[in-house]
């Protein structure tokens, strides 16, 4: 009698779970948990253990079954190049993009990168920040980020080109051309010849993710067919990795310049890049005094996760602890489209919690996409973890909508 009671109380259970209402998304976009996030996200962490499990024991891979724990290439050399983009008719927004920011504690910062697209077309970025100019950009990036590419098989554009030398280990970053500085309007030419060496081990977004964060953001969402159909068309490749950019920059009329940086460079891969898709972003990229590398951000896609928590830290004898919860919420920063000039947000990584605080010290704005789809601020930062001083980008993406118009900078 007793088992047939508990069996009865069991199915009402569940059938009340089944038909109990999801709550409201936060601000109409981030989806919170449901009455059924506890069972979804013990089966999917269960998911997640296997694809693991599953990655430890592949040899090689053709990428087809890439994230959620399993890698898309079978050796560092092979992730770490230029990919062959697949068939146009198939994925005509297919991307191959390669992206570095870095900053010091005197107030120069660097950014640069280029996405590979179809037909040719490189989606380039290009900004140089030093204490007296202020900020230089590529003259280019007046009239659009979408240029012609100078090797189709390479990261190069507009005199931009970056070169991976050794995989995981080294890049070379030239450019020759002409630069805007933005506080004086006035055009120079600018060259140099650069060398990006890493100094922390890469973070393969494919499968070093906090299963907790993955599992989290992923449980949140309305479950259907349609729903993994998406989740599956939105996959990139991503990788992450701090190192140094060193070497001499000539900026004409104002002489050389010995820069000394430290950032991120990321490489990201995959059938489909539409800055559509992206709601919002708000990612913190920062070393510390003592070379501990970190990064926090959160990512808003509403078609399949309207909420993804990501970061990681990086110690300086190469330990990796990711990050598992943070205070931080795009909600309450910034949702009317104007990113805050300073933060401060709690977050957990290896079982230790962390307090940043981030000042933006200068901050420059460009649009990309094909029709100016997403508007990106690329904030020049300096930061304090626990403590300890830091410096490095704070970079926040806005859909061009016009609900982001509150700072009028929206066309």
């Amino acid at each position: 009698m007793i088992a047939y009671a508990l069996t009865a109380v069991g199915v009402l259970y569940l059938v009340r779970l089944y038909f109990a209402p999801e709550p409201k998304p936060i601000a109409g976009v981030y989806k919170q948990r449901g009455p059924r996030y506890n069972v979804k996200y013990c089966f999917f962490r269960l998911i997640l253990w296997l694809r693991h499990r599953k990655n430890k024991q592949l040899e090689s891979t053709t990428g087809q079954d890439a994230g959620y724990g399993v890698r898309s290439r079978g050796s560092p050399e092979e992730m770490d190049k230029a990919q062959d983009l697949p068939n146009i008719k198939d994925h005509p927004k297919a991307v191959d993009a390669v992206y570095f920011n870095a900053g010091n504690k005197d107030g120069y910062f660097f950014v640069a990168a280029t996405a590979r697209r179809q037909n040719n077309r490189v989606q380039t970025l290009l900004y140089l920040r030093t204490p007296d100019l202020g900020i230089l950009q590529g003259n280019f990036m007046s009239e659009s980020t979408n240029l012609e590419g100078s090797d189709p098989k390479s990261f190069a554009a507009g005199g931009l080109k970056m070169i991976p030398l050794e995989a995981m280990k080294e890049w070379k970053l030239t450019f020759k051309g002409k630069m805007l500085i933005v506080r004086t309007g006035q055009e120079v030419d600018v060259n140099f010849d650069l060398l990006w060496t890493a100094f922390t081990p890469y973070f393969d977004f494919d499968t070093d993710m906090s299963p907790v964060t993955m599992a989290d953001a992923i449980c949140r969402e309305t479950w259907s067919r349609s729903y993994f159909d998406d989740l599956q068309r939105a996959h990139q490749t991503h990788y992450e990795q701090f190192g140094e950019i060193t070497g001499r920059v000539n900026v004409e009329g104002h002489g050389n310049i010995d820069l000394n940086v430290s950032g991120v460079r990321d490489h990201s891969y995959g059938n489909i890049r539409d800055w559509k898709d992206l709601y919002r972003y708000a990612i913190q990229y920062c070393t510390l005094e003592d070379k501990t590398a970190v990064c926090l951000g959160l990512i808003s896609m509403p078609r399949s996760l309207s909420r993804l928590l990501m970061g990681y830290v990086f110690h300086p004898d190469g330990q990796l602890d990711t990050v598992t919860w943070s205070s931080f919420e795009l909600a309450e920063l910034g949702e009317d489209g104007v990113p805050p000039k300073e933060f401060k947000a709690k977050f957990t990584a290896g079982g230790k919690m962390y307090n940043m605080k981030c000042t933006v010290v200068d901050y420059a704005r460009f649009f990309i996409g094909d029709g100016k789809d997403a508007r990106i601020f690329e904030r020049f930062c300096d930061y304090e973890i626990n403590g300890k001083k830091g410096c490095g980008i704070s970079e926040w993406d806005y859909r061009n909508s016009r609900k982001f118009f509150a700072d009028g900078e929206n066309i």
